[in-house]
Parts: structure tokens; sequence; C-alpha cells
């Protein structure tokens, strides 16, 4: 009654040895795995644009960004619930409307004959427009990548 506990039945033994296998998922159709990095571009894009929302200077800078936080949230919600091509490109906009505003609050401040817009120019201002700019290069990258393998799967039945 070796290994029984002294109960009289043998307990199964678990196997040793040999690989496990483990089952590998794949995400249903049309979905793509953007990569963490995006995500992480876009949660960025959120504490920036709110900090521009907080120090941006004039009231309407505020508010333009202010609703490029709340845009940005939007999109993080849908990369994590579906994230299909449309969201991807929908992410690449966002960021192109992220670096045009900052190029228009610099423009129309300029064109005013003022100075730049309060807090555009800071930290916050550049670090949204280096942010907004990466998220556009990632999203490309990731419907580059997502449209190569759709060709190698080959055409669709």
């Amino acid at each position: 009654m070796e290994g029984t506990g002294g109960r009289g039945k043998s307990a199964p033994r678990a196997r040793t040895g040999g690989p496990t296998l483990v089952p590998v998922t794949t995400p249903p159709t049309g979905l793509l795995s953007p990569p963490k990095l995006l995500l992480g571009l876009v949660c960025a894009s959120v504490v920036a644009h709110a900090g521009l929302a907080v120090v941006g200077g004039a009231l309407w800078a505020q508010v333009m960004s202010a609703v490029l936080a709340l845009a940005a949230l939007a999109i993080v919600a849908l990369l994590l619930q579906r994230p299909v091509p449309h969201t991807v490109l929908a992410t690449a906009l966002y960021g192109m409307v992220g670096v045009a505003s900052f190029l228009a609050v610099l423009g129309a401040a300029l064109a005013a004959g003022g100075s730049p817009v309060a807090g555009w120019v800071g930290p916050w201002g550049i670090a949204a427009v280096i942010v907004d700019s990466s998220a556009v290069r990632i999203s490309a990258a990731v419907l580059r990548r997502a449209e190569r393998e759709q060709q190698s799967r080959g055409p669709a039945t």
C-alpha cells in the first residue's frame, strides 16, 4: 500500500515527463491583437491631454484638450472590447487630430499676434504631441501587419 496513505486504494499518480500541451487560442475572425504599446500610448495620451486641460491657458484650448482626453478614453475602451481594424484606424485618426490640435493652438496664438498658449509649449503639450504621433505610427504598423497576415492566409471564402 505504498503511496496510499493507509486507505487501501492506490491514488492516481501524476504523469511526469513529456511535454504538457497548452491549447492555443486565436482571436475570432476579424479581431486584431494590438500591442500593449498601443494601449499604453493611448492611455498616456489621456494623461497628457488631461494635464493640458488643466494648464492649457485659454478656455477654448482647455476644452479642446478635455474633449481629446475623453475621446482617448473611448478609444481605450474600444481597443479593449473589440480590437477590429476600424478601431485601430480610429486610434490613428485620433492621433492625427491630437497632433493637428497642437499645431492649431500654436498657429492660432501666433496668428493673433500673441505668444503661444501657456502649457502647450510646456511639458504637457510636448508629451501630448509625441504620444499622439507615436500612436499614429504604431496604429499604422498594426494595420499593415494585419493586412500582411490576411494576405498570407489567402482569400476568405
